[in-house]
């Protein structure tokens, strides 16, 4: 079983509230900084069930573009539309979760529905939330309701991080930005002590951690400086997980992940459709080249249990997909 653990939808109702609706490709942004791609493709299930279909990948694990900045009210919408494509395409879609999560009990209540009583498997978050690292207090709240819950945790770059003036230009907040805001957030889960106070959490962090395995071995030797862990970075780093996606299929980021990631801690995904398709890049190749993805994944130099897991039986033991 393939499952793509980063693949994006849009309510098309929703998409038209706010004025981003439209056929052909429109580029939105925040403020002056380029943020997200729309485009036709992410208001249409079936549409993306036929190039799953092409690829060879059996399971989708939606998620919203607009939701990690959306008001409550709008990633109630987002998790009921999200709840109905699940229930329409049993098997092939499930979804993730939204909600304003800095927004107090009425966010934590949505996230509660949105699991218990619509059945999304997992929720998710960005690599900051207005700002603010993923170790802020004021997200132990959510942390406390998501440890209740025992769903994981997806986390996807912030569509324009904060904090990084010198990625204002050239869109190097979306190409380059976000990957440093990933690492950065990887690390401050460890050494904010998330994992201490929260150990049943389960991260599932976007674009392989921003690459995050490259500079791992600094990570390791330095960790000391933090003077917050209380066992080895390692230990807290191995509880992580991290996905194939944001390099679109790019075989130099796979094996670099693999010198510093545990490969059973790693789940394969495509960002799909900003990705392949070349809707976001210049390089999209289609379905085709998503497909020498998977078999450059089936072609490693690992054990057929381990590569399974990659591919799809981590991502299901993470949402529960095999118990159902």
């Amino acid at each position: 079983m393939i499952v793509d653990f980063q693949h994006h939808y849009v309510p098309i109702d929703l998409a038209k509230k706010k004025g981003l609706y439209s056929e052909k490709v429109l580029f939105a942004s925040d403020g002056t900084v380029p943020s997200l791609t729309m485009h036709s493709k992410l208001y249409d299930p079936e549409a993306q069930l036929k190039d799953m279909d092409e690829a060879g990948v059996d399971v989708s694990v939606l998620s919203c573009l607009l939701g990690w900045s959306a008001p409550l009210e709008e990633c109630q919408l987002i998790n009921e539309r999200l709840a109905e494509v699940q229930r329409k395409y049993p098997g092939r879609f499930v979804g993730l979760a939204q909600a304003p999560v800095l927004e107090g009990k009425p966010a934590l209540d949505e996230l509660d529905r949105a699991v218990r009583k619509l059945g999304l498997p997992g929720v998710t978050i960005t690599s900051q939330v207005h700002g603010l690292p993923l170790d802020s207090a004021k997200l132990g709240d959510f942390y406390a309701k998501v440890s209740e819950l025992d769903v994981p945790i997806f986390v996807h770059p912030a569509m324009v991080p904060k904090g990084y003036d010198l990625v204002k230009d050239y869109d190097l907040a979306r190409i380059i930005g976000r990957e440093m805001d990933l690492a950065l957030a990887t690390t401050r889960i460890i050494a904010g002590g998330i994992l201490e106070r929260f150990p049943n959490l389960k991260f599932i962090i976007g674009h392989f951690g921003g690459g995050i395995a490259a500079v791992k071995d600094r990570l390791v030797a330095k960790a000391y400086r933090f003077g917050t862990l209380k066992r080895p970075f390692d230990d807290y780093f191995n509880m992580l997980y991290f996905d194939l996606s944001g390099f679109e299929g790019g075989l130099t980021a796979l094996r670099c992940a693999l010198l510093g990631i545990k490969p059973e801690q790693l789940v394969f995904a495509t960002d799909y459709p900003q990705d392949f398709t070349g809707v976001s890049t210049d390089t999209g190749r289609g379905m085709a080249a998503l497909r020498e993805y998977i078999a450059a994944v089936k072609n490693l130099d690992l054990g057929e249990e381990v590569k399974s897991g990659i591919l799809g039986k981590t991502a299901a033991k993470l949402l529960r997909l095999d118990k159902k």
